[in-house]
């Protein structure tokens, strides 16, 4: 009688002991589950603010190839202007030897006091200078008109060629971060998988009397805590001494 009493005791205790064993293992897998998920959100801001500067990088390096072009866009224009100007400057406007012939005959009727026939002479000779002097403008003008339509045109394709190769290097970046996203999220999808896999072995494996003592870096290195040794590799444990360099300034 006493015998089966005391069984029944150990039974009990034995039994006791196994639910609370089961529920500290259930509760201490949920805490690594919520670790291990917030070893994301960790991650995965830390990610976001990365590939924001990457981003804001390329944005800065294509205003700067922008800026260079345009610099160098302005340059080539005063050189242009400049090469115009002395080519301008040899074109000399002279009268044609017609115009000299009216204006001489303007002088000769003058002299003989043939008025009416100076006069119309004189109107004659205003409107031969008129015409060449547009005539000459023209020629001037042409001069520089054709360079810098090619100097437009060619300036015209480089700003084109440059904001396409912009295009590339924002399609480029966006490629990667893309990437660089499936890689962090396959890493968690391993991680959570794995540590599924260990807290489904703890239930099957048999319990051990006392301490576990299975393996010493057990709690360090098992994937049974993943969460914890994820969330510590990213933000530390209350043993790390605090990096300098991150220090808030104090005022001394």
């Amino acid at each position: 009688m006493m015998a089966s009493k005391a069984y029944s005791q150990i039974a009990t205790v034995r039994a006791n002991e196994m639910k609370h064993r089961k529920d500290t293992e259930t509760k201490r897998q949920a805490s690594e589950r919520v670790k291990l998920e917030e070893s994301y959100r960790i991650e995965s801001e830390r990610f976001d603010v990365e590939w924001a500067q990457k981003m804001k990088d390329v944005e800065e390096r294509c205003r700067l190839k922008l800026v260079e072009l345009a610099e160098l866009h302005e340059i080539a224009r005063d050189n242009l202007e400049r090469e115009i100007a002395h080519k301008v400057k040899g074109m000399r406007y002279k009268n044609s030897s017609y115009l000299l012939g009216l204006e001489d005959v303007e002088r000769r009727l003058a002299l003989a006091k043939e008025f009416n026939g100076a006069h119309e002479m004189a109107a004659r000779a205003r409107r031969q200078r008129r015409m060449e002097e547009e005539a000459h403008q023209k020629l001037v003008d042409a001069q520089g008109a054709q360079p810098r339509a090619a100097l437009k045109v060619a300036q015209a394709e480089e700003e084109r060629n440059v904001i396409q190769k912009c295009h590339g290097w924002r399609v480029e970046a966006r490629r990667q971060q893309a990437k660089a996203l499936d890689v962090l999220k396959q890493k968690f999808r391993n991680l959570e998988a794995d540590l599924s896999h260990a807290h489904a072995i703890e239930f099957n494996l048999a319990a051990e009397i006392g301490p576990v003592q299975t393996h010493k870096s057990r709690s360090s290195q098992a994937s049974t805590f993943r969460g914890t040794l994820k969330r510590e590799s990213l933000v530390g444990t209350k043993f790390d001494v605090p990096d300098v360099t991150k220090m808030p300034a104090f005022a001394w």
